[in-house]
């Protein structure tokens, strides 16, 4: 090695050696947490693509994952529930023994008493904006009081002690600042994934069917699907044959909705819970439009499912959906506005053709912005500013 050479290698050193990351893969999987779960399968793919050289060890909680077979992967096995006492005993000593150069928590969910170098991903702060929107609300008064005084202890922590915070859109880096004004210098825009488009290998007697709107998420308060219910009786005067069609878990608050609905006798409203990938991609593909009503999101994952498979999106426009979605990415209106969900709806459904080439271009250009590789390129870069800093 040439003297100029080592001299290249200690100063580039920090930025290029090989690293060794531990990642809290817990809530990997869509079956666990669609949002977060999605974003840490995805991200952890396509980092083993930008570098495979380094080692990846995941902290999971069953040791049948997607990467145990790759070599660069090593498992750690913590079968620790996530938002709980448990997580804040015992996950700080699961990341020492991973005896990694840093820490990737993909969630606000730190352990308190964690010291090591630490990168977390912030994906939103819902729960600042709308403490409502947590299974915890269904729970008698001390026990809300008790885990939101833990979640906003938690997530200062977390904030205050990470060296890197992630983000999916610039408007989560702007509100993020506004309520942690520390975080500032620390943040980095990694934005998400384009979803893979799948195409369904039958449509299951959808295009046969009567026609149908879709939802796809959760019946958390802050998703607005109480707007939509209260908008579809007039959606019905003009399109009698049109269904409602809800995909998502059927929690408390899916119930709930479900409920509120039979209640008020609305017809043609149906609760499917949870769908495999593939009935996921029949129902995007056979719908004639997606309606996203949220009153907040982070990214917005299901519009933009939506998109990738050439359905016209009709969404709000609340926090980050007009950044992620783009101007032609969809049919908006104001949040909470029910009489501009029907206005949105009747525009699409008269020309749902015309709608769904819309859709179709521009999913063209979304996929070029939304890629897993560049969230993994940023992520990577934000691992070795820590590295080069210690």
């Amino acid at each position: 090695m040439t003297r100029f050479s080592r001299l290249v290698n200690r100063w580039t050193r920090p930025y290029f050696r090989v690293m060794r990351i531990c990642i809290d893969a817990r809530m990997m999987g869509p079956e666990n947490t669609r949002g977060i779960g999605r974003y840490i399968e995805e991200l952890v793919r396509a980092m083993l693509v930008q570098e495979p050289e380094n080692r990846y060890v995941l902290i999971v909680r069953k040791p049948d994952h997607p990467f145990k077979d790759e070599p660069n992967v090593e498992t750690l096995v913590a079968d620790v529930p996530w938002y709980g006492l448990a997580e804040q005993r015992l996950m700080a000593d699961v990341f020492r023994r991973a005896k990694a150069d840093l820490v990737h928590v993909p969630h606000w969910n730190v352990p308190m008493s964690f010291r090591g170098p630490l990168v977390v991903t912030i994906h939103d702060l819902i729960l600042r904006h709308f403490p409502a929107s947590a299974r915890t609300s269904t729970r008698g008064p001390l026990v809300r009081w008790l885990k939101n005084i833990g979640y906003r202890a938690t997530i200062s922590r977390a904030i205050r002690h990470a060296e890197r915070i992630l983000v999916p859109a610039e408007f989560t880096e702007q509100d993020v600042e506004s309520f942690y004004p520390k975080s500032k210098g620390k943040i980095i825009v990694a934005g998400e994934g384009m979803p893979q488009i799948q195409a369904p290998t039958t449509q299951r007697g959808e295009s046969g069917a009567s026609p149908f709107l879709l939802y796809v998420g959760s019946a958390y308060p802050h998703k607005g699907l109480d707007d939509l219910l209260v908008t579809w009786p007039e959606i019905q005067k003009n399109h009698p044959e049109l269904r409602l069609i809800l995909v998502g878990e059927l929690d408390v608050f899916m119930r709930k909705l479900k409920g509120d609905a039979e209640a008020q006798g609305l017809r043609n409203v149906e609760f499917l819970g949870r769908v495999s990938d593939e009935r996921l991609s029949e129902l995007y593909s056979g719908a004639k439009a997606f309606v996203f009503p949220s009153h907040f999101e982070g990214f917005g994952l299901p519009p933009l499912e939506a998109l990738a498979h050439g359905c016209p999106v009709i969404s709000s426009d609340a926090a980050s959906l007009p950044e992620v979605l783009g101007k032609n990415g969809a049919t908006y209106f104001r949040a909470g506005d029910s009489g501009g969900i029907l206005l949105a709806v009747e525009k699409v459904l008269a020309d749902t053709e015309k709608a769904k080439v819309a859709a179709r271009q521009a999913a063209q250009g979304l996929v070029q912005r939304h890629t897993w590789l560049k969230t993994a390129r940023l992520t990577l870069q934000a691992y070795r500013e820590v590295l080069g800093k210690k």
